[in-house]
């Protein structure tokens, strides 16, 4: 974990992740812009209809409608779970790829909303079938039918915190110049100085004419 966080852009990544899916979640908690994404977009009411959960989950103060407590803090917890899970899958690759590139750093915050939409997902459609109360075979058709719908928003719009993400990406950058990273001096050791040393025997100097025997 230490070394995780050492790492350059690393927390900004998953900070970012994480503030995307909070917004998104904290946006589909106001009635305003549900009740917009719903009437403009009347097709994603048809895996309600079907009893699978719809959109992502919606974080909440209080309860919409006639919806009780239980159910807004079995969404509030859903909310959590999403964002929990995408900052886990973040965390992951940032862990195994920290010198990721700009397009690899994109899908991975992408397939973090999807992650974390699924397993939400999963979640609600075993809260929905606890509601219902459907037998072993329902729950599991629930929990799969709301991971799968989860794992469908996650991907359309998952494009969001994977941008998010690669905006955190840092260019390499040279290591600081320091004692270790000086330019290194030849120290190889200097080449041995020929010397050239006259060893003949000195040649005879000429006899004096006055020289004697």
């Amino acid at each position: 974990m230490r070394q995780l966080m050492r790492l350059p852009g690393a927390e900004p990544a998953v900070a970012a992740v994480a503030g995307v899916c909070l917004l998104l979640v904290l946006l589909l908690g106001l009635t305003p812009a549900l009740t917009a994404l719903t009437a403009h977009e009347g097709m994603t009411l048809v895996p309600s209809a079907l009893g699978a959960p719809f959109a992502l989950p919606s974080l909440r103060a209080v309860p919409l409608g006639s919806t009780g407590w239980p159910q807004l803090l079995c969404e509030d917890f859903a909310s959590a779970v999403l964002v929990a899970a995408a900052v886990l899958r973040m965390r992951r690759h940032l862990r195994r790829r920290p010198e990721a590139t700009r397009p690899r750093r994109l899908l991975a915050g992408w397939t973090a909303l999807i992650t974390g939409a699924a397993t939400a997902g999963g979640w609600r459609g075993l809260v929905t079938a606890r509601m219902v109360e459907a037998g072993p075979a329902g729950w599991l058709l629930y929990g799969a039918a709301g991971a799968a719908f989860g794992a469908v928003w996650g991907l359309g719009l998952g494009w969001l915190p994977g941008a998010a993400a690669t905006l955190c990406v840092r260019p390499a950058q040279a290591p600081p110049a320091g004692p270790a990273n000086a330019a290194t001096k030849d120290v190889s050791p200097p080449a041995a100085r020929q010397v050239t040393t006259d060893t003949s025997p000195p040649a005879a100097r000429p006899a004096l004419e006055d020289e004697r025997p």
